[in-house]
């Protein structure tokens, strides 16, 4: 079984009218055999055998940089005792 993204040359997030459109620009460019490019649309079209091809070719995801966050937190020191003081004012 051959990727039937790369025989239609569309992303694997093409809806309907993508792949239709797509199907009919393969066959003019005759890259590959029409009986090819015509299982490549009907499995595309089906939502079930469109979901084993996407299992099957997984697109490239791209990984992205990890950057770096720098923040500015002034952190406090503060004692158990102090936590149990300040629970009981808010009650009062």
């Amino acid at each position: 079984m051959k990727n039937p993204y790369t025989i239609l040359g569309i992303n694997q997030d093409a809806d309907k009218a993508e792949i239709m459109r797509a199907q009919m620009f393969a066959m003019k460019k005759k890259e590959y055999p029409l009986q090819e490019i015509a299982v490549a649309a009907k499995q595309l079209l089906d939502p079930a055998k469109r979901l084993a091809a996407d299992f099957m070719f997984p697109a490239k995801i791209k990984a992205r940089r990890v950057q770096i966050i720098q923040t500015n937190l002034a952190y406090q020191e503060i004692k158990p005792n102090d936590l149990n003081e300040n629970a009981f004012e808010s009650i009062k």
